[in-house]
């Protein structure tokens, strides 16, 4: 109970920093942004609507059908950031959960400052909570208070799928980050289309959260540790002597992983307490930090 209360004492930390210091802080409203401003990636032709900008009229294709039409972008077709935020017991070790929440909070004001929706599917072995996308201050707030009262659920078990179906069942359209160490088994059901024409409309991206001496540990460890598998509600023995035979398991795993994830349409990306979340996740969306 004692570790609950300090992450959650962290993340509403995380909050009073945010709002106070954010022209300091690494978060996306300081860097630049994974969404891509009108006039980066052509998506395709709709005829002209009132409200639609007259510089974003394509002349050629006017001429051609005598109707007028205006060019739309990649940037208008991501109107919905959607995260999918793993809460299951596994995300309790280290501190997995302290930088899933920032990261979390950091995509979710890259949104709603740039005027698009946001929401967020909690999940563990099935979906715990489910906030539709909306934009404005407001909900960013909300959005927030959401993060910063979860905490990990002893489930038995994670079902990512079940969050995806959700996804797909109940918004129309989104670019997607699923916040997740992917500490357990996974297949995925559905296929997702990278680029704006998707067939289901969802651009699905994974962050693989981990700690990082859950990739490898550190050099010269001995000893035996007592571990205790929160998915699988265990209690195991490691030998730390065996440090190079675990970090080529962990990176057998992560490499299965980014696999079973590639072949469902979703790039993934690792991230540790050690990295510069802004900066990698920046570089992995195609921008410069």
């Amino acid at each position: 109970m004692k570790k609950s209360r300090q992450l959650l004492l962290e993340k509403k930390e995380l909050l009073d920093v945010f709002l106070r210091h954010r022209v300091d802080s690494p978060f996306p409203g300081d860097w630049e942004s994974i969404y891509k401003g009108t006039g980066y990636e052509f998506w395709s032709l709709k005829e002209l609507e009132r409200g639609d900008p007259f510089k974003n009229i394509d002349w050629k294709a006017t001429a051609k059908t005598g109707t007028y039409y205006v060019r739309q972008y990649l940037a208008e077709s991501y109107y919905n950031l959607m995260i999918v935020y793993d809460v299951s017991g596994s995300m309790a070790f280290g501190r997995k959960e302290w930088v899933q929440a920032n990261i979390a909070v950091s995509l979710a004001y890259s949104a709603i400052s740039g005027n698009n929706g946001c929401g967020m599917i909690f999940f563990s072995d099935d979906v715990e909570y489910f906030m539709p996308p909306r934009m404005g201050f407001a909900h960013f707030m909300n959005i927030v208070a959401a993060i910063a009262q979860s905490q990990p659920i002893s489930s038995g078990g994670t079902n990512l799928n079940r969050a995806l179906k959700k996804l797909i069942d109940g918004v129309p359209e989104s670019l997607t980050f699923i916040l997740s160490d992917f500490m357990y088994p996974f297949a995925a059901e559905y296929q997702f289309q990278r680029g704006a024409h998707g067939a289901n409309k969802h651009e699905v991206k994974a962050i693989h959260v981990l700690e990082t001496s859950e990739i490898k540990l550190p050099p010269y460890s001995r000893g035996m540790a007592s571990l205790y598998d929160d998915e699988g509600r265990r209690q195991m023995v490691m030998d730390l002597s065996r440090s190079k035979a675990y970090a080529d398991e962990m990176q057998h795993r992560m490499d299965d992983i980014k696999k079973r994830l590639n072949q469902a349409g979703i790039d993934s990306l690792i991230i540790t307490p050690d990295d510069n979340f802004p900066f990698k996740i920046t570089e992995f969306m195609g921008g410069h930090a």
